[in-house]
């Protein structure tokens, strides 16, 4: 079992011990948890004051937070009737992703299998680093590359001159069609399509005339995408994806789009061919965005908006068509009082109609 002290937690990852926390504490501590559900060997993060209650009675050894939060935590502890918090805060400067890499420490990925299966079907042309592993009924189409250290899970389809960078995970039926190529440390989800053809026809009277996909898709370092997520290779030139940008499940990117870094694609996001989205931009789930247009850096939409047109200016933009926030808030508030004053008056034109009949 993994295990930290006190002092290699600080060491590791960069915290320091809040001046009122017990810093000779020799325990060891051996993994993580919530804010509710930890014990005294576990380790938590507190970085929302919704969850102050819960922070004030956690029974975690130590609660990873900013220094404002730290600040918080004490005053109202000192204040309330359980005065006795016995937690170590280690103050970080983002307690989150702190949190995230104390989680990787204590949950490193162990794969079962190691080199080649007998019951893999590899190309005699495709090129698998010795350190790779890639288990039963996984396929590998003629001239692909897989990287060092890249797992490959039972049914897995590679095709034919992808390539794979160094510390894939490629999840059970997941597939990398011909000619598409990831970066280092990319993970794909089981069922997650990266180029599939796109959807491209010409209308010809009575025919839909398929246009031939024969660009691919760029997956930059450390991308993720989730289960039956799909990236669509380009008609003619590749369909890109920026590294570190993260993509959940059931999520659609057309043919020819361009997705920035660092970006975020929550479930059931669609966004059309030919669309460019600038980097740190974090599409809300079930956001549309039609196609050729562009977003700029830095952009938040939220949760069901529609995308209709380019967005320039950064912001928090909601609704549909996409808005400005606060504009669609207010426009929310407008249509409310509007219906409300439609249904009084329509209430007291029947009252009248009624006095007037009696």
């Amino acid at each position: 079992m993994k295990s930290l002290t006190l002092a290699e937690i600080v060491e590791r990852f960069g915290c320091v011990i809040h001046e009122h926390s017990g810093a000779d504490n020799p325990a060891l501590f051996t993994g993580i948890s919530t804010l509710a559900a930890a014990t005294s060997t576990q380790i938590t993060f507190f970085n929302n004051p919704r969850y102050l209650a819960e922070a004030l009675v956690t029974r975690a050894g130590v609660v990873l937070c900013g220094a404002n939060e730290a600040k918080q935590l004490l005053t109202e502890s000192r204040q309330s009737s359980n005065n006795a918090f016995s937690s170590i805060i280690l103050v970080c400067r983002n307690p989150y992703a702190t949190f995230a890499r104390v989680s990787q420490f204590f949950f490193e990925p162990a794969h079962a299998t190691h080199g080649v299966s007998p019951q893999a079907y590899i190309d005699i042309t495709a090129v698998i680093d010795e350190t790779a592993s890639v288990f039963p009924f996984v396929y590998v189409g003629p001239g692909a590359r897989i990287g060092a250290r890249t797992v490959l899970y039972p049914g897995s389809f590679i095709g034919a001159a992808a390539v794979l960078g160094d510390d894939c995970l490629v999840h059970p039926n997941a597939v990398v069609r011909e000619g598409c190529r990831l970066g280092d440390r990319c993970i794909l989800n089981p069922g997650a399509v990266i180029g599939g053809d796109g959807f491209g026809f010409a209308p010809d009277g009575a025919e839909n005339v398929k246009i031939p996909q024969v660009g691919g898709v760029a997956l930059g370092n450390d991308v993720e995408v989730g289960s039956n997520a799909s990236v669509d290779r380009g008609a003619m030139l590749d369909t890109i994806v920026g590294e570190q940008t993260k993509i959940d499940s059931l999520v659609q990117i057309g043919h020819n789009a361009v997705v920035g870094k660092a970006c975020f694609l929550a479930a059931g996001t669609a966004v059309g061919g030919s669309s460019h989205i600038g980097n740190r931009v974090t599409l809300a789930g079930q956001v549309g965005v039609v196609g050729h247009i562009k977003i700029a850096d830095n952009m938040t939409i939220l949760a069901k908006a529609g995308v209709t047109k380019s967005l320039q200016e950064p912001g928090v933009y909601s609704g549909f068509p996409a808005r400005p926030n606060r504009e669609q808030l207010s426009f929310d508030a407008s249509l409310v009082r509007i219906v409300k004053e439609y249904k009084e008056a329509k209430a007291s034109r029947r009252e009248t109609i009624k006095s007037e009949e009696n």
